[in-house]
């Protein structure tokens, strides 16, 4: 098995939508955060509603339509992954500070109340509340941040949970909350190390479709746009 889509629900449910989409790329040794928000003609929806409106299967190939291929899919419901995080402690390199408006809890919306998070270099042990705060919290208090800050975040925690030798397998205690799709895809997310490459699918841009704020995949420019800025960045270094 080459690739494998893991995905998480923002709810305790399997109707909910995917807040998490990590697709996870052996053959490379990559994994790939797909923006939650990335709008699917496939299912006339952002791809994150996949799941929900058909399972693994539509989720599948709703990435498929936008160039992500892959053989399976595990799909978690949010209670494997708190479950499984209830008792860590995991400490997270923090490079600047960073200051955050938060739900009152992690299922809650922000508009219904709000409290202050903060982080604070070099590094933070992160349990509890603490530790869903630093995966999910996306609106900055200066105005700033977005879900690609988030998916950011959520890779310095990858790293560190694979760093200390977490169990990944806590996530499966219980079978009710994880849907497989495809072929096996255990033995692939066995192999994951800190050493894979790990990135944000960030080439996208802001649209807005049905009434939705939405992101659509950026279009490649033109190959000779490109070679003219390789000529310009030739010329420059000349001059330097």
């Amino acid at each position: 098995m080459a690739t494998v889509v893991v995905a998480i629900l923002d709810r305790d449910n399997w109707d909910a939508n995917t807040d998490i989409i990590v697709i996870v790329d052996g053959a490379g040794r990559r994994l790939t955060w797909v923006p939650r928000d990335l709008w699917s003609r496939v299912i006339n929806d952002r791809v994150n509603a996949g799941f929900g409106m058909g399972g693994g299967k539509l989720l599948l190939d709703a990435l498929a339509g936008l160039g992500f291929m892959a053989d399976s899919a595990i799909c978690l419901r949010r209670g494997a992954t708190e479950a499984a995080l209830a008792s860590a402690s995991v400490r997270v390199p923090i490079r600047a500070p960073l200051d955050f408006w938060y739900p009152l809890t992690p299922t809650s919306r922000i508009e219904d109340g709000r409290q202050q998070v903060s982080f604070r270099p070099p590094a933070e042990t992160l349990m509890g509340a603490r530790l869903h705060q630093w995966i999910g919290a996306r609106t900055m208090v200066n105005g700033q941040g977005s879900d690609f800050h988030r998916m950011r975040r959520q890779i310095v925690f990858l790293r560190a949970l694979l760093a200390q030798g977490f169990d990944f397998r806590l996530v499966l205690k219980d079978p009710e909350l994880v849907r497989i799709t495809g072929e096996d895809p255990l033995p692939l997310l066995a192999r994951v190390s800190t050493n894979w490459r790990m990135r944000v699918h960030d080439w996208v841009d802001d649209a807005v479709i049905d009434g939705k704020m939405v992101l659509v995949p950026r279009k490649p420019k033109p190959w000779w746009r490109r070679q003219l800025r390789r000529l310009r960045d030739r010329l420059k270094g000349k001059r330097i």
